[in-house]
């Protein structure tokens, strides 16, 4: 990385923390793009040249997030639901305190429309182009999938995440488990 980029990157860093530090005081709505530039230390030119607007933050770091999560998956030979809830839910615990906070700034839609996005492209990874070739049909079981991790994801915030992802995952594996395949 240049010093540009490495100055970039470093300006990126400023204004997200400048932002979730103001979001823990006041609402979302309230924060202005003036208060996160002088937060940040930074000027509002710098941050235009970043950024669109307030949103394109949250947007642009949950985006990193969302690759992150892709490039940490790796292919599977079948669908065992609580090892993939375990990974899921392993990965965005580490975030436990965005996710929360986003929620408690009523911005679900960006969580939702971001994790549908990453969870999505991870499940076509692991399932190969070559599979969705040779059966098409299989794009309904990754709208499917996806839907419903992301809406487990979003239970488990709104209960505020108390329960560790391992936890979390035996439980609405195990759920889903017994009513795919009852015994």
């Amino acid at each position: 990385m240049n010093g540009h980029q490495l100055q970039k990157e470093q300006s990126r860093q400023m204004i997200e923390e400048a932002l979730f530090a103001l979001m823990k005081e006041k609402p979302y709505t309230e924060i202005s793009v003036s208060e996160i530039t002088k937060r940040a230390d930074i000027s509002r030119r710098t941050f235009y040249r970043l950024y669109q607007g307030k949103d394109d933050v949250i947007s642009v770091y949950f985006d990193r997030l969302c690759e992150n999560y892709q490039n940490g998956c790796k292919p599977i030979q079948g669908y065992a639901v609580e090892q993939i809830a375990t990974e899921f839910f392993s990965f965005w615990y580490r975030y436990k305190e965005f996710l929360l906070l986003l929620h408690r700034s009523g911005l679900e839609s960006m969580l939702y429309l971001g994790i549908n996005r990453a969870s999505e492209r991870v499940i076509r990874s692991r399932i190969g182009e070559h599979s969705l070739q040779q059966m098409p049909e299989l794009i309904y079981f990754i709208e499917y999938s996806t839907g419903g991790f992301i809406n487990l994801l979003y239970r488990w915030i709104r209960e505020g995440m108390e329960l560790s992802p391992q936890e979390y995952a035996k439980l609405t594996g195990g759920a889903i488990t017994k009513v795919i395949r009852p015994q």
